[in-house]
């Protein structure tokens, strides 16, 4: 009949297609016999061929070996074009270490160099005026400090910012880390204008200042400040300076401390990032959150494993195209804010009452929980992921602040971690 369904219709593979023509008809009459009696099961709904099994693998061996004997040779790989095998699917990619067997911490140092500070190494010896940091009993306080614009991130911010993380990490006595900055905005993102600043300075472009040119500058000075500029500007300046950056969001993710932000006023850029790096965010109700990126032809990749992993893919992607302000209230609903007050004024109430939650937690089991739900994070579930959480429990239980916490409940006394203070700010 015309009508009747050739064994390629049927999503048999050119093997007894294409290939098969050119064997004598025998042979060709005796495949596609062999081929009208496999049952329809064995195609997918789709009408291709399902992933072979032992049986089909076998059943091509017997026509490559029948084909060959007619001069039609197939290569072993002949089927590989017909089969689907998506690498997305694998249930545990074993070349790809873990986040528990290799931390990123040590993959980034490898890559960037060790881990130093940049311009303060100790908490009674810090002098960056941009970024204030002050410690006090349980808690320290990081606050940005450039409001005449409006802490938008340069050299000294960041820097600040990297130093912190670096003692807080030291720590363990602190239990609370709160970053907030001063003026109406929590953080502008990043500050273009530092770097025209020290174009202007080296002379490479007149100042806007008083509508006069810049002094001319020494010949050595233009050209070490030229060198800079080009090695900043190069492909490999400008890939530095984001894994730096993208360093610090990573270690501020990671600290072992709780971590609140007091969004003192809207956020933008990589303001958005430090916020959604944080525990939890308290924000004034007259802020916006912004990511206009696209809106200069570039893109929040930087921030966007922070942004993605805090209110989803797919209000992340809504806020990254449309480059729209978000206000809180829209803000809480996608979990970037957990509080919502009326004013700054407002902030120590709502630490004070957090301090006392977290006072109530030992912190070491709070610095493991912590690292064991980022480790977690988007992992599939495998026998590594179940062995990891599993010695994490153990290393846990059998650990000091286990054993202190079980004696505490036995003898109905309270734990010594929550007699130690966390000594927050009245104002």
């Amino acid at each position: 009949s015309s009508r009747a369904r050739s064994p390629l219709a049927r999503g048999r593979p050119f093997a007894t297609g294409l290939a098969a023509a050119e064997a004598p008809c025998g042979a060709v009459m005796a495949v596609a016999a062999k081929q009208a009696m496999v049952p329809l099961g064995s195609l997918n709904p789709g009408g291709l061929p399902q992933q072979p099994g032992p049986g089909k693998e076998a059943d091509f061996k017997a026509e490559q070996a029948g084909l060959r004997a007619y001069g039609v040779d197939l290569a072993d790989s002949h089927l590989d074009g017909y089969i689907y095998k998506p690498d997305r699917f694998k249930v545990d990619d074993k070349e790809t270490p873990k986040p528990w067997e290799v931390s990123l911490k040590d993959q980034m140092e490898k890559s960037l160099g060790p881990d130093k500070h940049m311009l303060c190494d100790k908490p009674e010896a810090w002098t960056n005026e941009e970024f204030l940091f002050e410690i006090r009993d349980g808690i320290a306080y990081c606050t940005m400090n450039r409001p005449a614009a409006n802490n938008a991130m340069n050299d000294g911010l960041s820097a600040g910012l990297h130093d912190a993380i670096r003692i807080l990490r030291g720590r363990p006595d602190i239990r609370i880390a709160v970053l907030t900055g001063n003026g109406r905005m929590f953080c502008a993102g990043g500050d273009p204008k530092s770097f025209q600043a020290a174009q202007a300075s080296a002379g490479v472009i007149e100042s806007g200042d008083n509508e006069q040119a810049a002094a001319v500058p020494e010949g050595g000075a233009i050209a070490g400040t030229g060198e800079a500029i080009i090695r900043h500007n190069s492909k490999e300046g400008k890939e530095a300076a984001a894994a730096s950056l993208a360093r610090d969001f990573f270690g501020w993710a990671t600290l072992p401390q709780f971590t609140i932000a007091l969004m003192n006023g809207s956020a933008m850029g990589g303001g958005v990032g430090l916020l959604c790096c944080c525990d939890m965010a308290v924000a004034v109700k007259t802020a916006h959150v912004t990511l206009s990126e696209v809106k200069l032809g570039v893109i929040p990749a930087v921030i966007s494993p922070h942004v993605i992993r805090t209110i989803g893919a797919a209000n992340a992607k809504k806020l990254f195209v449309t480059a729209e302000n978000c206000s809180m209230q829209q803000a809480k609903a996608y979990g970037m804010v957990q509080r919502i007050v009326n004013d700054s004024t407002e902030f120590p109430a709502v630490v004070k009452e957090i301090s006392q939650k977290i006072r109530g937690c030992a912190p070491g089991a709070l610095a493991a929980t912590k690292k064991c739900v980022l480790n977690c994070l988007n992992q599939p579930l495998s026998e590594s992921l179940i062995n990891y959480t599993a010695q994490e429990y153990v290393r846990a239980r059998t650990g000091e602040e286990c054993e202190d916490g079980m004696k505490a409940l036995a003898s109905r006394t309270r734990p010594k971690w929550i007699d130690a203070p966390i000594d927050v700010k009245e104002t």
